[in-house]
């Protein structure tokens, strides 16, 4: 995998899961409805487990999970992930 192409995939996978975030955002208080839910569970744990290739995608990816309360939780609670599931996607990719 080129730097190019990893970091294309790392932008991909933000751009999904910060879409599926805002349409969140967008909603009126109240309760979220079902696949809005899922779509955020499944954009956020693609990005969480996709394992950057190069230092460029690694960087990427951990400035947008750091401001994002999926990953980091925030005035509500606990992140969605675990310490383990988010270390994880940061360890080298395969060979």
């Amino acid at each position: 995998m080129t730097a190019i192409d990893d970091f294309s995939t790392v932008q991909s996978l933000i751009n999904a899961h910060n879409a599926a975030m805002e349409r969140y955002d967008q909603l009126p208080n109240g309760e979220v409805p079902d696949d809005i839910i899922a779509e955020m569970e499944a954009t956020g744990e693609a990005l969480c487990a996709y394992r950057p290739a190069t230092i460029e995608g690694v960087h990427r990816k951990a400035e947008y999970m750091m401001s994002c309360f999926v990953f980091v939780g925030g005035e509500e609670g606990e992140p969605d992930f675990t310490h383990a599931q988010l270390v994880c996607g940061f360890l080298p990719a395969a060979a």
